[in-house]
């Protein structure tokens, strides 16, 4: 008997691949939509893995669970187990660059492909290829919380790039935003529109 056995890659190959996936090079917006489809499919899978979890009534066993085991995935690859916490904060932090390079493609389209390095690469968050923009970006509950915003301020100011950006996903508008060198921009995102901003407070 023949049994026709799937491929198994290695863990060279495998943190390999995942590397390439952190590492996007963006020419058209349509690249743009099929990550934020994949982060909203992961976002979904484990939503519906959460809805018989929150029905027990060991409130803090629940917890537990989402805090120490893998019952999150990777926004990039909903078969990939990881914890719901760093799944959250990866996940906009993704939709952040996935923003902020679909504002750079409406108004830098002759500096087009940019790269965007979704991990832990050293290097700009997004840089267009021919080295003429950069930009860094975070999602955070407050932007200027853990002094955020001026560390990247800081260090994007740094690159030798003609146009420097940082952008930011939160409901809460940045209390500084000239920086001689650096744009800031507040990324609108319809995952916030449902959560009130400091203004509403």
């Amino acid at each position: 008997m023949i049994l026709a056995l799937r491929p198994q890659l290695n863990a060279k190959s495998v943190r390999h691949h995942r590397l390439l996936m952190k590492r996007q090079t963006i020419r058209h917006a349509a690249e743009l939509d099929r990550l934020e489809a994949l982060v909203s499919s992961a976002a979904a899978a484990t939503v519906e893995r959460m809805r018989d979890l929150f029905t027990k009534d060991q409130h803090l066993a629940v917890l537990a669970l989402l805090k120490f085991t893998t019952s999150g995935c990777d926004p990039l690859n909903s078969d990939r187990p990881l914890n719901l916490v760093e799944q959250l904060n990866q996940s906009f932090t993704y939709l952040a660059s996935i923003a902020g390079a679909r504002w750079l493609l409406e108004r830098h389209p002759t500096h087009a492909p940019f790269v965007l390095n979704l991990g832990t690469a050293s290097g700009s968050d997004i840089v267009s290829e021919d080295g003429q923009v950069a930009a860094e970006t975070f999602a955070a509950t407050d932007p200027d919380s853990n002094d955020k915003l001026r560390k990247d301020v800081a260090k994007v100011a740094k690159s030798a790039a003609k146009h420097k950006y940082v952008f930011f996903l939160s409901p809460i508008p940045a209390k500084r935003t000239d920086v001689p060198g650096v744009t800031v921009v507040k990324l609108d995102h319809t995952t916030l529109s449902s959560i009130p901003s400091i203004n509403d407070a």
